[in-house]
């Protein structure tokens, strides 16, 4: 076999190499005649191919699924990353083959949103945008909250083609905000209530945070109950308390300051390192402030006077 002929062979093995997907090994040494220009080429391909190989191998596995849509009715899919089948549970076939669009993944109560979405940005000549979470349904039946990123892609005319969708499940994200807006508006519910804790004395333990029309509500109830059962100590316990700033401290500083108007003595019990910095801070240390540790402090010292 002539030398030129070996080169040829070479050439060919690594060619169809590329066209079974693989990455062929790069041709050590290109000639300098014009086959040498083919090898070089067939070098810059096999680069080429490798790079895009390690970039279907990085969406093979691993939390983002890729998308490719039609920009028709339903969003037809072109193609998708292997994951899909653990993101959905759907055969990779069934939705690679286009049998299944897009839009009939989408949970059918956020469907119009997700469509307003695309066209609203589409109109605007985004280049790109991300979609608020919503909903895609699994093939058991199950709903999984997702992140979108979608790219428009568009011709040289301007018009749409396709969109690329970057799509992550974030479904234990969002149930763990709803666990905690559920345990906000628990707290919100309850607020801080007036309980009797003593003949004439009252407590108000302080949960959650305080600040504007909690706290406004929160001083009208407590001046309400003192007017009504005519109490001489109020408590505001603050071992609660989870937000902390400068104004909250001056509103229970008002707070207090009402109370005294109304003949009451007001105790502060549960008060942090962070509050007593923040009443220093506010020039407030020379107020007449009756301060203890804890709340059974508090109670011992009303139930003295």
């Amino acid at each position: 076999m002539s030398d030129v002929d070996s080169r040829i062979h070479e050439l060919a093995r690594r060619v169809r190499g590329i066209a079974d997907a693989g990455v062929p090994e790069p041709i050590a040494v290109p000639g300098d005649d014009a086959l040498g220009e083919l090898e070089r080429e067939v070098n810059r391909l096999i680069r080429a191919s490798d790079a895009r190989l390690q970039e279907r191998l990085l969406f093979a596995v691993g939390p983002v699924v890729v998308f490719r849509w039609q920009n028709r009715e339903g969003w037809p899919i072109e193609y998708v990353s292997p994951n899909v089948a653990t993101l959905t549970g759907y055969p990779l076939e069934e939705i690679a083959s286009g049998r299944r669009s897009y839009a009939s993944l989408i949970h059918e109560a956020d469907l119009p949103r997700v469509f307003e979405e695309v066209t609203t940005n589409s109109k605007a000549g985004a280049s790109w945008f991300v979609h608020q979470p919503y909903r895609l349904l699994r093939a058991d039946g199950r709903a999984l909250w997702i992140a979108d990123y979608t790219v428009i892609l568009r011709d040289d005319r301007g018009e749409i083609t396709h969109y690329f969708g970057y799509i992550m499940d974030i479904t234990d994200q969002v149930e763990q905000m709803s666990r905690l807006q559920a345990q906000e508006q628990v707290i919100e519910r309850i607020g801080s209530p007036v309980l009797q804790v003593g003949r004439g004395v009252l407590a108000v333990p302080v949960l959650g945070g305080l600040h504007g029309d909690r706290a406004a509500r929160m001083t009208e109830d407590l001046l309400s109950a003192i007017s009504r059962s005519g109490a001489r100590t109020a408590i505001l316990d603050l071992t609660g308390l989870l937000e902390i700033d400068t104004a909250t401290v001056e509103s229970l500083l008002r707070t207090s300051r009402a109370i005294g108007l109304l003949g009451c003595r007001c105790v502060l019990s549960g008060i942090s390192p962070l509050v007593a910095t923040l009443i220093v801070k506010l020039g407030l240390e020379a107020q007449t402030l009756t301060t203890v540790a804890t709340l059974q402090d508090a109670l011992e010292l009303a139930l003295r006077s």
